[in-house]
């Protein structure tokens, strides 16, 4: 098989490891221990509930279920599921949290905030939908309002 037509290749930084510096997937990357740096993969990245990450991270596909300090930008979909924390900016297709942002969201498509998350900054999307529960501290642009260089402030605690 010629490894460089494989692209379901799965890098993996495991539990007890620290990475200080760039790391390049040529496929998908799974992060179980910590690293310090820059992220880049052709496919998915996706942090364990125990991964901690420090850097800004680009791929195809993101799901964050640990912690991340840094800009993260999917050129498809992002999750961060229930306990995820992200100190950082958002920039993908759609968008669903779970956990805790602290920083903007750009979601080319969707953004759906599910009951526990948590969002403080700007949400700029399409779509937005927001579950009873969810905690929304910022303002909401929908395409368009963008057009027209408007945005609607909006802070919504559901509960």
């Amino acid at each position: 098989m010629d490894r460089a037509d494989d692209r379901s290749e799965i890098s993996v930084v495991g539990r007890g490891t620290r990475i200080e510096g760039t790391v390049v997937a040529a496929g998908s990357l799974r992060v179980e221990g910590e690293v310090k740096g820059k992220i880049t993969a052709e496919q998915e990245v996706s942090l364990s509930a125990q991964g901690r990450v420090e850097a800004n991270i680009e791929a195809t596909s993101i799901i964050l279920a640990g912690r991340v300090r840094g800009d993260i930008t999917a050129k498809t979909d992002v999750s961060l599921p229930a306990d995820s924390h992200l100190d950082g900016n958002i920039r993908a297709h759609n968008v669903e949290v779970g956990g805790t942002v602290m920083g903007d969201i750009l979601g080319n498509g969707r953004v759906e905030l599910g009951p526990r998350a948590r969002v403080e900054g700007d949400i700029t999307s399409a779509t937005l939908a927001i579950a009873d529960g969810a905690i929304f501290i910022g303002r909401s642009i929908m395409d368009e309002d963008t057009r027209r260089g408007t945005a609607r402030s909006a802070e919504r605690v559901a509960t």
